[in-house]
Order: C-alpha cells, then sequence, then structure tokens
C-alpha cells in the first residue's frame, strides 16, 4: 500500500526516510548514521527482488533470522512457519541484533522470543526500504505464550494490557531506530510498527509528528492522560510528558540526549511488558 507521511522536518512532506550512511562497525557504530532526507516513497509490502536501483547485490546482506530467532512472513500465508531470506545492510542486521536484544532483556518475564513476523525489510522501491534499513515488524511470539501483533491492530485492542505491551514493544523499537510509524500514526501503519535508520540519532522531537502520537499515546495508555492524539505537542502533551518523567524517575533533557531518551523508553518498556502504569 501507499502513504503519504507527513513528518515535520521544517515543512517537508516525507514520504519516505531516504538512508544515511553508516559505518560497518558492528553496535558500537550505530549512532554513526547521518540525518535522513526528505524524498518520495510508497511504503508497501511487495514480495522480497533483487535490487533495481539503490544498493547493489553485494551491499545487502541475506538472513533467515535475526541474532538466532526465524522472522517469518505472514502476509500471503497465516500461519507459515517457511523460512525466508530477508535482505538488509550490515549495518542495518547489527542494528537489529541490538534491538532484538532489548527486546529479550527488556520482556525477559516473558520467556525467550520463539518468533518474528515482518511484512519486510529491503523491498525494490525507493527509500528506506529500498536502500535496505527498514523494518515492518508484524508480530512477536514469545515461549512464554504472550505475543504483540500488531498486524491484528492490537494498538486499538479493548484490552489495556495489549496496549501496553504494544507500546512496549515500540519503545523498544525507538531505542535503536529513530523514525518509528505505529498504528496511531495513520491508517497505512495500522497494521505494522515501521522503523528506519533515517534521521538518527534516536532523540524525542517535539515537531515530530511520530514522536508526539507515540507520546500521547503512551501518556494516555499508562497515566490516563486523555491527551488527543494529534501529533501535536502542546501544553498539555508538555505537561503530560513532564509528569511521565518525574514518574519514572527520568532526570536530564530527553529532546536533546539520545541517552536520556533511550534510557526512558526502556523504562517505558519494562512497565509495558509488565502491564503496570506509572
Amino acid at each position: 500500500m501507499e502513504s503519504s507521511v507527513l513528518e515535520n522536518m521544517g515543512q517537508v512532506t516525507r514520504r519516505s526516510f531516504v538512508v544515511g550512511t553508516a559505518g560497518v562497525a558492528g553496535l558500537a557504530g550505530l549512532a554513526a548514521v547521518a540525518p535522513g532526507i526528505a524524498g518520495a516513497d510508497p511504503i508497501g509490502h511487495g514480495p522480497i527482488s533483487e535490487p533495481a536501483e539503490g544498493p547493489s547485490a553485494a551491499a545487502l546482506i541475506t538472513f533467515q533470522k535475526i541474532d538466532g530467532t526465524p522472522v517469518y512472513y505472514w502476509r500471503s500465508n497465516r500461519p507459515n512457519t517457511t523460512p525466508r531470506n530477508w535482505q538488509a545492510t550490515q549495518a542495518f542486521y547489527n542494528a537489529l541484533v541490538a534491538w532484538i536484544r532489548d527486546l529479550r532483556s527488556l520482556s525477559a518475564g516473558y520467556g525467550s522470543i520463539s518468533y518474528l513476523v515482518s511484512a519486510g525489510f529491503y523491498v525494490n522501491k525507493p527509500g528506506e526500504h529500498g536502500a535496505g534499513t527498514a523494518m515492518d515488524l508484524d508480530h512477536v511470539k514469545w515461549s512464554g505464550g504472550n505475543s504483540i501483533s500488531p498486524l491484528d491492530k492490537h494498538h486499538a485492542s479493548t484490552n489495556a494490557a495489549i496496549r501496553k505491551r504494544y507500546l512496549a514493544t515500540e519503545a523498544v523499537c525507538r531505542r535503536r531506530f529513530r523514525y518509528v510509524l505505529d498504528g496511531w500514526y495513520n491508517a497505512d501503519h495500522a497494521d505494522h510498527i515501521h522503523s528506519d535508520f533515517g534521521g538518527m540519532p534516536v532523540r524525542v522531537l517535539k515537531d515530530s509528528e511520530s514522536d508526539t502520537k507515540f507520546v500521547q499515546a503512551m501518556c494516555n495508555n499508562f497515566r490516563g492522560a486523555g491527551l488527543a492524539i494529534d501529533g501535536v505537542w502542546g501544553p498539555a502533551t508538555q505537561s503530560a510528558f513532564n509528569g511521565a518523567k518525574s514518574a519514572l524517575a527520568v532526570t536530564g533533557d530527553p529532546h536533546t540526549s539520545s541517552a536520556v531518551w533511550q534510557g526512558m523508553l526502556s523504562k517505558i518498556a519494562q512497565k509495558g511488558f509488565a502491564n503496570q502504569g506509572f
């Protein structure tokens, strides 16, 4: 499907997140990604194919698992467990390894992660997917029986615990990826969580629609803030965010410090996986 993504970077309409550059230097090199540049990208879920333009085949690696965890594809056959060849750049795969290790650690009470389901990593099209630096997350299954399914629109579940688990999973994505688009962001992302490398390093920005909607949804679901999820960082959102920071004992500025924001996201994730408010 196509999406017209408005991300507040000046007055530019983002229909993609064009890749920043990153050295293939393992996990320690992830923060070296250059800022994303606005471009045009229909975000969709077509079959994996060889590059026509963009990265050469040599620039991509092929994988079926992320750090040992299998990644399946359900868009055409659910619940398919046939191994699938996915592609991404080495640097993005390194970020995926860091991400899944975060997810395992922060959701340890659920047991190990049995498998992931994705709608795509590299896809032959413009933008971050076409650069091999994006992931669309459909489903996570843990060995203890819990799961979270953006594919099933769990952000809109009537079960508060499931909504918290969705936000916890998204918080872990936000620890490692700058642009994360969720079910609250727009209808095109109602059935997956999109994460990409554009605009690194990770921070929470008041002029970002996706960041603001995440904060508003987080404050509503964990703290009953009653905010409109409209992507506008106004006084009510600021007050609710200040309250969340205080309740989580966060010091420092998550708008300018990646470390502070990542630490706050870890605390949000821990609360969400434990089905706790704060």
